[in-house]
């Protein structure tokens, strides 16, 4: 599965609202995205993707950077 930037910022975007208005799914996304993404919007991800996902606080802020 490869997806261009346009599809990627949108599944995630997708993925911070779900998980800002669902306190139960940001908790499963946290302890095993693949799972909560499937069990929420029955989709299966491929085996040779990674997601990881992290929390920021008041005091971390994660930059990301995107694959070149």
């Amino acid at each position: 599965m490869r997806l261009n930037n346009q599809s990627r910022r949108k599944f995630e975007e997708l993925l911070i609202i779900k998980a800002f208005k669902d306190s139960s799914f940001r908790t499963a996304l946290i302890e095993n995205p693949k799972i909560a993404i499937a069990q929420h919007f029955g989709t299966q991800l491929p085996t040779e993707i990674e997601i990881r996902v992290l929390q920021e606080t008041d005091k971390v802020l994660y930059v990301v950077l995107p694959h070149t």
